[in-house]
């Protein structure tokens, strides 16, 4: 895995980007590589964004303001992760 300082935001990529995280003065925002129609279990702090412009890469994003909150977004992290090809 490697890690790909850009402007405004770090993307974290395998053979492609995985997750592109934004860092912001209360929170951090996740773009993961998932189609969120495909997650069962959707985590509250997520929503969809393939009709949005954004920075980064990714349909799924992920607003983490809290432990609870990363704790909540770890499956779709991995899922992320295993689709690139981790």
């Amino acid at each position: 895995m490697s890690e790909a300082p850009k402007k405004f935001y770090i993307a974290y990529k395998l053979t492609q980007n995985f997750v592109c995280m934004e860092i912001k003065k209360r929170k951090v925002i996740l773009y993961l590589k998932l189609n969120p129609k495909q997650i069962k279990n959707l985590p509250k702090n997520a929503r969809d964004v393939r009709e949005i412009g954004h920075y980064g890469t990714g349909d799924l994003e992920i607003t983490i303001v809290s432990a609870a909150d990363l704790e909540s977004a770890q499956e779709c992290i991995r899922l992320a992760f295993a689709n690139v090809g981790g």
